[in-house]
């Protein structure tokens, strides 16, 4: 069985709103120390400067909005799966694109009793051919 639906969103509400307000700083801590952003499948990056760099580069060419509606979450101890639909918008050269999808996320409790992503796939289980 789900967990408790609406603190999961909680979460992940957290996640989107750091997003959709282009904070690059924040959104990068909320990241785990030792997290993965999966970039497409088959290649995810691990949390460096590189990857900051790489979100304050993307959030300046593609002005993304996020929303998020997490339809599952498992834990164990201090790991969480989420299952979430998500809608992402993107505007590029004045042409907005929209792409709707199920992310596997997944969510590590620090030593601090904070839940930050781990695991940031919004490919979810979509392969490489």
């Amino acid at each position: 069985m789900s967990e408790d639906l609406a603190f999961w969103n909680k979460i992940a509400g957290k996640y989107a709103a750091l997003f959709n307000a282009h904070d690059t700083e924040n959104l990068y801590d909320f990241y785990a120390d030792d997290a993965a952003l999966v970039l497409e499948p088959g290649h995810a990056l691990q949390k460096n400067e590189e990857m900051k760099a790489g979100i304050k580069q993307y959030f300046a060419d593609l002005a993304p909005v996020l929303t998020v509606d997490v339809q599952h979450a498992y834990r164990a101890g201090d790991v969480a799966l989420m299952i979430v639909n998500y809608t992402l918008s993107t505007t590029a050269d004045g042409v907005t694109s929209k792409k709707e999808g199920v992310a596997t996320d997944v969510a590590i409790r620090d030593a601090n009793g904070e839940w930050r992503y781990g695991i940031d796939n919004h490919y979810g289980t979509e392969l490489t051919a």
